[in-house]
């Protein structure tokens, strides 16, 4: 990463000063190179709720485990029970059933769209509300502030 002092986007999310500072000093993160990476950040969002970024971080590679990488299309076909069950997740079956329902719309965004990044690209990134509002109606355990947590760490807006 590298922080906002070099003048550089950050890559993980918890790299952020976004959430710690005042946010226009911050700078957006790194836009993902493919939908997965999307995805895994969006995960990413759902689990730190409720969490501090330092227990997200020291558990990531365990729970990026627990939640098949994060596989879209492995996720989507999976139970909450069995990640319930799998000790590398978080044991919050409404987390977890976020994710998997997650995966499933964004499935549907990539056949719909083509890709997640032209779902993103579809929205008016003069507003604030749009975006959104749209994360929030399509997602689940996505509220307005993760929503925004989101778009600044996938370098919506610049």
């Amino acid at each position: 990463m590298t922080s906002k002092k070099n003048g550089k986007s950050h890559r993980a999310p918890w790299e952020c000063t976004f959430a710690k500072e005042e946010r226009s000093q911050c700078h957006p993160g790194m836009v993902p190179k493919s939908d997965s990476e999307y995805f895994e950040i969006l995960c990413l969002c759902i689990l730190q709720a409720g969490l501090g970024w330092g227990t997200v971080r020291k558990n990531w590679a365990r729970y990026k485990r627990g939640f098949i990488g994060f596989n879209i299309n492995e996720l989507a076909k999976t139970n909450a029970k069995d990640l319930l069950d799998n000790p590398d997740t978080i044991k919050n079956r409404r987390k977890i059933s976020a994710m998997i329902y997650n995966a499933r719309e964004f499935k549907k965004i990539e056949l719909k769209y083509g890709s997640f990044s032209s779902f993103l690209n579809s929205m008016n990134r003069d507003s604030d509300e749009e975006p959104i509002s749209k994360l929030t109606h399509y997602f689940h355990h996505i509220g307005n502030y993760s929503a925004e947590y989101f778009l600044h760490s996938v370098g919506f807006w610049k």
